[in-house]
């Protein structure tokens, strides 16, 4: 570390010490957690994501700093693998505020620090204590007590490896290490490797490479696919950017294929192939892999020989070879090595699933009847929580094995995520949002526009169309622990009521969950201290209620009203965009009513043009309800269910009002976000035919 980044080090701490009051208080502060998990939903911007994350990596990172003073060493290695799994998420978020970026740099380099400080009082290492860390502390010596018999064992075992294992002082205390204070790392790496193994394996038995440079992904990463160094190398093989675009591996706004465990094993096999081809002997390759071929090349010319532990090589590798060795050592008999038989993980199984169009996870999950998370294991070259927009080249989708049918079968129903519009004459980016019922923020910030007020006519623009422009971060931060304090409801009535506490299920909307037990939508956010709607399963929500069931609508057993079906025949030329603005009816909408899966048309073809009153159709396992009408003060009300894809202003479009009066018809704020499931009275100002 630099002089300069020693000061800045000691600066951030000593400014987190002048604010300790502060943090005192922070630690009863519902904020941090309450903003991640709004982070989790998705209903923050992508900056503002950046920024809760840390303002909990502040918080987690000064309480680990307190229980370290006070010699809690575990709750301190506690908050500080959870600050490096943060600091991990966060770095692979993009930000255009420079000073989010210098933060993170700053908070990270605090965190080294501070880890570096607690090294010598743990006890043991976490599976997720931070590699480059673990690698610059491991002692140096020989297993206590070794006999002939104890060397025998070992040598017995060196036939089974195809890679060379040295045994000597370096490498005899890496499986020392790995015997005591990394006992619990190597167990945890050990069961995680049945996931990958079959897959490294083979890839490096096609290549023509040793089986056993498996372990090389165990060192880097734990077998990790989103470990990420403070160098930004990503993925079970640890590749920056360079050296993995070098190897075939793409990493954009959408996909970092570094993450892929696929096309990054076969990328680390290239590499790897590469680096013996040019060095001529695997320690000296292992050595390059870490550090760089040019500074091995450098240390072999300064110290006149090509034996690796005899060359000048930072500590970091000087301990990585011997570490190696070490783990595919031990692999080959844990018991014998004092370890208890451990069950590995399921071994890596997926179908693949082409996709013509872009599509949201959480969709495909539903549809499929899986839970998200497992989708995106499948998936974690996925930046966010949606395939990658497309110009012409399909997406290949993993799903689990025998699922892939099921979502084939569905694909149809889902909503399109994104789309490509070709820029018109006379186009403005607000008149191309409102056309899609989304945000020109939104708009201006998926497609990086410095300047929203410069489009060109042929100009090719990415619309997020599927969720009205709600692009849904996949944030892998782990869940916080519930920061927020109980709720005990208010003063008024709901006060006096009974309190009773519903467990999220799978499936579960907050507008159901409000349904269900009779009480307002807005009320069960206010109680949960709620800022989004995204709910996990097995969260608890406060519900106040007098006991009473809820009572039906008066009117819900009436027929719904439908407007008859309004027909255009599409002309030589016309696009759907044409089409929308001619009719002034939004592209998602009409794809809707026509179940369109993209938004090719073709000449001759009958569209469905009546908004608003024609039946939806639903997300698999969500039927839309069809639209209640009730008399109220002599007019007719309309009870009106929100689908995927809505927003104020086109739900109001569709029945002649303006998202003004439709906000204050339900007593919601014009800029509103609505939740999928969510019931909306409507007056509408004019029939809709």
């Amino acid at each position: 570390m630099s002089r300069m980044q020693t000061l800045g080090v000691l600066l951030l701490l000593l400014s987190l010490a002048s604010c300790a009051q502060q943090w005192q208080q922070a630690a009863h502060d519902p904020e941090p957690g309450a903003a991640v998990q709004d982070s989790l939903s998705g209903s923050l911007t992508p900056d503002s994501e950046i920024e809760a994350g840390l303002r909990a990596i502040r918080w987690h990172l000064h309480r680990a700093q307190e229980a370290q003073l006070s010699q809690s060493f575990d709750q301190a290695q506690e908050d500080l693998d959870l600050v490096f799994q943060l600091l991990a998420t966060l770095e692979a978020e993009e930000s255009e505020d420079p000073h989010a970026k210098a933060e993170l740099e700053a908070l990270s380099a605090a965190a080294e620090h501070a880890y570096l400080g607690l090294l010598p009082n743990l006890e043991h290492l976490s599976a997720d204590s931070p590699l480059t860390l673990l690698l610059r502390g491991l002692p140096e010596g020989k297993i206590e007590g070794e006999d002939g018999s104890q060397r025998a064992l070992i040598n017995k075992l060196l036939r089974a490896c195809d890679v060379p294992i040295d045994i000597n002082d370096r490498v005899i205390a890496s499986i020392r290490f790995f015997q005591t204070r990394g006992k619990t790392t190597y167990t945890t790496w050990l069961r995680r490797s049945g996931r990958y193994d079959d897959l490294i394996r083979q890839t490096f038995k096609d290549e023509g490479l040793p089986e056993d440079l498996l372990f090389v992904s165990m060192i880097e990463s734990g077998f990790n696919p989103h470990a990420r160094s403070k160098a930004h190398a990503v993925g079970l093989w640890q590749f920056i950017e360079s050296t993995g675009k070098m190897e075939g591996l793409n990493s954009t706004r959408w996909v970092d294929e570094r993450r892929d465990p696929v096309k990054s094993t076969r990328a680390a096999a290239h590499h790897l192939r590469r680096l013996y081809k040019d060095l001529g002997d695997w320690r000296l390759a292992l050595a390059a892999y870490n550090v760089g071929p040019g500074r091995v090349t450098r240390a072999i010319e300064k110290a006149g020989t090509r034996d690796f532990w005899k060359l000048s090589l930072p500590e970091e590798t000087r301990n990585y070879v011997p570490l190696f060795m070490a783990a595919a050592l031990i692999s080959k008999d844990p018991v014998l090595f004092g370890f208890a038989p451990e069950s590995p993980e399921s071994n890596l199984a997926f179908a693949e699933v082409e996709l013509p169009h872009p599509i949201f996870l959480e969709e495909a999950a539903r549809c499929m009847r899986i839970s998200h998370d497992a989708l995106q294991d499948l998936n974690p070259e996925l930046r966010h929580n949606v395939t990658p927009p497309q110009s012409a080249l399909s997406y290949r989708l993993r799903v689990p094995p025998g699922s892939d049918q099921d979502l084939r079968a569905c694909f149809a129903q889902l909503p399109e995520a994104w789309q490509l519009y070709e820029v018109k004459r006379r186009d403005t980016i607000s008149t191309i949002a409102r056309a899609f019922g989304i945000s020109a923020q939104v708009i201006a910030q998926v497609n990086h526009l410095k300047n929203p007020n410069r489009i060109a006519p042929g100009q090719k623009i990415t619309i997020p169309v599927g969720a009205a422009g709600s692009l849904k971060s996949s944030l892998r931060v782990a869940r916080i622990a519930d920061l927020r304090p109980e709720v005990d409801g208010d003063s008024g009535p709901a006060a006096r009521a009974a309190k009773k506490v519903y467990k999220v299920r799978r499936g579960d909307s907050l507008s159901r969950i409000a349904q269900l037990h009779g009480v307002e939508f807005d009320d069960l956010k206010r109680w949960n201290r709620l800022r989004g709607t995204q709910l996990q399963p097995g969260d608890r929500l406060t519900i106040w209620s007098s006991g009473k069931a809820p009572s039906a609508h008066p009117a819900a057993e009436r027929a719904p009203a439908v407007a008859k079906s309004r027909d255009y025949t599409v002309k030589r030329g016309e696009s759907l965009w044409d089409i929308s603005r001619k009719f002034k009816i939004p592209v998602a909408e009409l794809k809707r009513l026509n179940k369109l899966s993209n938004t090719s048309i073709r000449s001759g073809q009958r569209l469905v043009l009546s908004p608003g009153l024609a039946a939806k159709t639903a997300a698999p396992g969500k039927p839309a309800s069809p639209p209640v009408v009730a008399k109220k003060g002599g007019g007719s009300v309309q009870l009106y269910t929100v689908v995927r894809g809505d927003t104020l202003f086109g739900i109001a479009r569709k029945f002649g009002l303006e998202a003004r009066d439709l906000a204050h018809q339900n007593n919601l704020s014009p800029s509103a976000k609505l939740a999928t499931g969510m019931t909306l009275k409507v007056k509408p100002a004019k029939t809709v035919r």
